[in-house]
């Protein structure tokens, strides 16, 4: 074979592509890791609607109208209205019992229907389920007094079912034994004295507010009452009032008002309350919250807890951990204008180049205007920056120029929707130890859902977020 035949076959070493795309990953994982381990990580915070509802709460003391009656004669009482009803006048509510005797007459028919009523029974599932709602194991003369408002209607039912029969009673038993007692007037009838039927709102003290030195009285069925003694008591009037202790850093905030949104704890319903400073002491003042409805469902609680719905306190709930303080160039209005085919704000800025001078438009981002300037953060521009007023020549005088360099600062967090960190300035309506409530649907601020940084303290501006 000759040798001239022999061909070389140049070897070419193809480029595999999906081992330069792999190496190129590679190389990125491997500098994310360092760079990710060499920083804090940035933990993201979702801003949500709320308010600071917890420092608005307030154990009230309620005060009404209430006009006590007596009884006429000693022995022994039995109730024929179920408290906090509302009686007419001179329904049948009592009768006093001088020798013991009426209490054995009940349930002496057993051809009588002892079954209870439809509204008997919803009304007790009512006051279990109300119970029940609002149990609170530290306060255990709640359980009692429910124990005793129970046994109280029970018997109370238990009566009713003789009223009936009472001319056959009467029939039997001379009339001297028992007297019965109607309504002198009508309204809302409670057995309970506490010593605050006679309280005017400026009678209250700071001690009256210790739930712990509270003492009530109770007369049920059965109890032997002295001539002259508590029978019961009425409440006639609609309008009635809570009397709130608090803090005096507070007041101008709830005063500022006439009236106020309170939420009743007990129930989950709200009312507005006409509000009214009555006395002030060294740290705490009495505000007096008027109202013209729902008595009837708070008439046998002398103590209320309500929330105070004020309306500075709703907004966008944020922590103060993710607060941070940052510094914007402060630039005159007039020296602002929107560029060519565009809707983004900007400066006309002089630059000095090899040819001379010239004037280029900058945008810039603004954070906040108020009357004659805007914030603007100062990655826009650079300190000692001259810029041209609109319209006017890039040579013109002092008057047509501005010069980059006063400064304000703002107070906000760090917006991480976009993966890195921008700043947004907040408007602070209230703020506690631990939260902020911020203006919602501010200009160049934040909105409702928007992720934020947890700790302002290890973010600075345009970091990343990994």
């Amino acid at each position: 074979m000759a040798k001239g035949n022999v061909v070389r076959i140049k070897n070419n070493k193809r480029i595999n592509l999906g081992t330069v795309i792999f190496a190129v990953i590679f190389v990125y994982v491997v500098i994310c890791v360092i760079i990710s381990s060499k920083s804090q990580n940035i933990k993201g915070y979702q801003v949500k609607t709320g308010s600071l509802s917890e420092n608005r709460i307030y154990n009230g003391i309620a005060l009404r109208k209430e006009t006590v009656v007596t009884s006429g004669d000693s022995g022994y009482i039995s109730y024929f209205i179920r408290e906090g009803e509302r009686v007419a006048y001179n329904n049948l509510i009592y009768c006093i019992d001088e020798t013991g005797k009426f209490s054995d007459l009940i349930g002496k028919d057993p051809t009588s229907d002892n079954s209870l009523t439809k509204d008997e029974l919803s009304s007790l599932r009512q006051d279990i389920k109300l119970f029940s709602k609002n149990f609170n194991e530290r306060a255990f003369t709640d359980a009692r007094s429910f124990e005793g408002r129970m046994v109280g209607s029970l018997a109370q039912i238990e009566n009713r079912m003789i009223i009936d029969d009472i001319s056959n009673i009467n029939s039997g038993h001379s009339n001297d034994i028992i007297d019965y007692c109607r309504a002198k007037s009508p309204g809302i009838a409670l057995y309970y004295q506490d010593g605050y039927e006679i309280f005017l709102p400026s009678d209250l003290s700071e001690e009256d507010f210790n739930e712990e030195n509270y003492e009530r009285t109770s007369v049920f069925n059965d109890d032997l009452v002295e001539a002259g003694g508590f029978v019961y008591k009425y409440v006639f009037d609609e309008n009635w009032s809570i009397v709130v202790l608090v803090p005096n850093d507070e007041v101008e905030k709830i005063t500022s008002s006439d009236y106020v949104e309170v939420l009743f704890s007990k129930t989950g319903t709200s009312s507005w309350g006409k509000v009214t400073l009555i006395n002030t002491f060294e740290e705490n003042s009495l505000i007096q919250l008027s109202f013209t409805n729902s008595m009837i469902t708070f008439c046998k609680d002398r103590f209320v807890e309500v929330e105070l719905m004020l309306e500075e306190d709703k907004g966008l709930k944020i922590p103060n951990s993710a607060i941070a303080n940052k510094s914007f160039y402060l630039i005159d209005k007039d020296f602002v204008t929107l560029g060519d085919n565009s809707s983004n704000y900007g400066v006309l800025r002089k630059e000095y180049t090899d040819d001379g001078s010239n004037v280029r438009f900058v945008e810039i981002n603004i954070a906040k205007e108020d009357e004659l300037e805007y914030y603007v953060d100062t990655s826009s521009l650079n300190y000692g920056d001259v810029i041209i007023r609109p319209g006017a020549d890039s040579d013109s005088n002092t008057l047509n120029t501005f010069v980059v360099g006063k400064q304000g600062s703002l107070i906000g967090v760090y917006n991480i929707n976009k993966g890195y960190a921008d700043f947004k300035r907040i408007e602070i309506l209230y703020q506690n130890d631990e939260y902020a409530i911020v203006k919602p649907n501010a200009a160049y601020g934040l909105r409702a859902y928007d992720y934020v940084a947890l700790d302002a303290k290890i973010v600075t501006d345009k970091d990343f977020v990994y």
